[in-house]
């Protein structure tokens, strides 16, 4: 554990940290995409208790301030038991950049998926998105030349 630091799993009732991601969601992108966007719903915000989503916050100690979030999701096999930990988002408040808070962030989401059974996971990273990839790397995550990420709109 950090001192500088406290790490919180959201869960019913943490509408409040998801409410202050929207809010200040410039505050938290690398990718220019960081455009105010609404709060999520007290409905909406209550499917981050569901046992598959993996949400955590990082909290300065010193103030109360949220510096970041991570994101992820367990994702089932088709053909075997082996489940994978899909890390969705990490972002770190502007204030709090280069403070270690991103790696802490992963560190801990592995923690959880370890102690949920899952071994294995993978993250995706925008090339361009140089701080991202850092925290990946430094993490010992491996890239594969040979995947290629699709997006759709349903």
């Amino acid at each position: 554990m950090n001192d500088q630091y406290r790490l919180h799993r959201l869960g019913r009732g943490d509408e409040w940290a998801l409410g202050t991601l929207a809010k200040g969601n410039a505050r938290f992108s690398t990718s220019g995409d960081g455009d105010w966007v609404p709060p999520l719903s007290s409905e909406d915000a209550a499917e981050f208790a569901d046992p598959r989503t993996v949400a955590m916050v990082a909290i300065e100690s010193a103030s109360n301030h949220l510096a970041g979030f991570v994101y992820g999701t367990v994702m089932y096999r088709r053909h075997t038991k082996l489940r994978h930990l899909c890390v969705y988002e990490i972002g770190v408040d502007t204030d709090h950049r280069e403070h270690g808070v991103g790696m802490l962030l992963l560190e801990r989401i592995g923690a959880e998926a370890r102690g949920m059974g899952i071994d294995q996971g993978f993250a995706f990273a925008s090339a361009s998105d140089r701080p991202m990839r850092a925290i990946y790397d430094n993490a010992g995550g491996q890239t594969s030349g040979s995947e290629v990420l699709y997006g759709f709109r349903f």
